[in-house]
């Protein structure tokens, strides 16, 4: 997801809305940040780190004691969730430090895949066998996404790209985090995965997933690869840039 940011008339960056929520994502109130430090990454979690002081011209913050470690942080101008650690300073008892992680990709990090065998031998010796390819809707026992993703059901498919929809390949996880089983399969895919926990337009929090090609894809012939402005195969210049 593009990140925004918003510059004043001194073109100066001005500072995001962070809002602290519960697990569910009920507000609990507006976060005085400051030292913001933000750090986007496609193939890992995005990170955001910031401090809070307790006093603010003798005023204590509102929410000091609900700045909890896992507690949510809204950005409300990014529509993004993130899952925060607190570090209470040391020397000094009344500031805070907020190390977050995307929301999406932690909880990712928390689940485990066991036993998960795709397109291999073991795979294929059973009974109800079929074809796995990255994703299919309509037959999700052969769609890997599906079967990848059923331990965390709060998340829908939000967008695959189709030139890498029907990719076959052979994967076996076991004792495997979901987030790491992604990296496997962007890896040997050459795709990437977006994990995403969003507000709906009725305030609704929206988990979900997309698979974006990193390969040039030739929209004529099919042809998929490290090219830009024409097809090495058949020379159309009909072509789908790879995500980013």
């Amino acid at each position: 997801m593009d990140i925004k940011i918003k510059f004043d008339a001194e073109h100066n960056a001005q500072c995001p809305t962070f809002v602290l929520c519960t697990r569910n994502g009920t507000k609990i109130g507006a976060i005085p940040a400051h030292d913001i430090n933000y750090a986007a990454h496609m193939n890992s979690a995005d990170e955001l780190l910031f401090v809070v002081d307790k006093f603010d011209n003798d005023k204590q913050c509102d929410i000091w004691n609900s700045i909890q470690n896992f507690k949510l942080v809204y950005v409300n101008e990014w529509n993004k969730f993130f899952e925060s650690t607190v570090e209470i300073n040391e020397s000094n008892q009344q500031i805070k430090t907020i190390t977050c992680v995307s929301l999406g990709d932690s909880e990712a990090s928390n689940v485990k895949l066991y036993g998960l065998e795709v397109n291999t031998e073991t795979d294929i010796a059973r009974e109800d066998y079929v074809k796995t390819i990255l994703y299919d809707p309509d037959h999700t026992s052969g769609s890997l996404l599906h079967r990848v993703m059923q331990k965390m059901p709060l998340y829908q498919f939000k967008h695959i790209d189709s030139s890498i929809a029907s990719i076959q390949r052979t994967f076996s996880f076991d004792d495997v985090y979901v987030y790491d089983a992604l990296q496997e399969i962007a890896e040997e895919i050459n795709c990437i995965f977006l994990l995403e926990v969003e507000l709906d337009s009725d305030g609704n929090m929206v988990r979900s997933i997309s698979a974006y090609d990193l390969e040039s894809y030739c929209l004529d012939c099919g042809k998929r690869g490290d090219f830009l402005e024409s097809c090495p195969d058949c020379g159309s210049t009909n072509i789908q840039l790879g995500y980013g």
